[in-house]
């Protein structure tokens, strides 16, 4: 029974990373853009609309003469997943421009950026990849 204590334990703090990822990349983007910022997890925003499925984790309209774009956080263990794979491949077919947002310390975020840029690329979908600490905000490789 310790084994999957622990097991729980770990998969729900994993859980509220991402969800506090998702928290701090949508506050970041209202405070630095113009966009309206939809997010899922965040009683702070509303929650996107379905798009490939089920909602973008945040999803941010960008006036009407640029598509939207929508970020999915992930952990790096879920991005490898193949789920996560087709989904990125059905969001890019929907007309929405999608980014990766991958959640991890400040030390390793140029490592896991360049890792996770390298895993799309061969995965046929070179999309644009940033990471953040949900803890402290940071928040690296973000272009807007």
């Amino acid at each position: 029974m310790d084994t999957y204590d622990a097991w729980l334990e770990d998969f729900q703090s994993r859980l509220a990373q991402h969800d506090a990822g998702v928290a701090a990349l949508a506050r970041d983007l209202a405070s630095r853009t113009p966009w309206r910022v939809l997010a899922t997890a965040s009683p702070e925003f509303t929650e996107p609309p379905p798009m490939a499925g089920r909602p973008a984790d945040v999803h941010c309209d960008r006036g009407a003469e640029r598509r939207p774009i929508c970020f999915e956080v992930e952990l790096p263990e879920t991005l490898v997943r193949s789920e996560t794979v087709r989904r990125l491949r059905a969001l890019v077919l929907t007309g929405i421009e999608p980014r990766v947002v991958l959640v991890a310390t400040p030390s390793t975020h140029e490592a896991r950026i360049g890792e996770a840029r390298r895993l799309l690329t061969r995965a046929g979908l070179p999309l644009e990849v940033a990471a953040i600490s949900p803890a402290d905000e940071t928040i690296t490789g973000a272009d807007w």
